[in-house]
């Protein structure tokens, strides 16, 4: 049991990052966006990523918090840019840091190191080694200062 719950929150991690692209790309809001999420979506968006059926609850609850918590997590991904700036940054690195962040921040029941490892794992599905590694840098320095205990 414990496994296919870790399967779906990855699952959903990834959908959520497919969704928070979305939402940014065509600027829906997160209400109309939950509301299309029906057992059959799931199913279908799951066949399509060849992955586990996403955790709904947990899909939800990373695509309300941060977009509640947006422009917090938006504030901690610039403080820790070199020489960069938000807007500089591909639209889907930014859905991965902005989920990433938002569960370093709200998501006490998992490790850090998970956090960080399942955000870069699915920064690997779109990009090459370099924006995984940059990626891995930034969530790593946010995790530093909100979950210095655990790292």
């Amino acid at each position: 049991m414990a496994k296919s719950n870790h399967k779906g929150k990855s699952a959903a991690r990834l959908l959520g990052v497919q969704i928070l692209f979305e939402m940014e790309i065509n600027g829906k809001n997160t209400k109309t966006v939950v509301k299309r999420l029906t057992e059959d979506y799931l199913k279908e968006i799951s066949q399509l990523n060849k992955n586990e059926i996403s955790d709904k609850d947990y899909l939800i609850k990373i695509l309300n918090g941060v977009s509640l918590n947006q422009n917090k997590i938006d504030n901690d991904i610039k403080e820790n840019l070199n020489n960069w700036s938000l807007s500089r940054i591909d639209s889907v690195s930014r859905a991965i840091l902005r989920s990433a962040c938002f569960e370093i921040h709200e998501c006490d029941d998992v490790p850090p190191r998970v956090i960080i490892n399942e955000y870069v794992n699915i920064s690997k599905s779109f990009f090459s080694e370099k924006e995984p590694n940059f990626i891995n840098g930034i969530l790593d320095s946010i995790a530093k200062i909100y979950r210095k205990d655990e790292i």
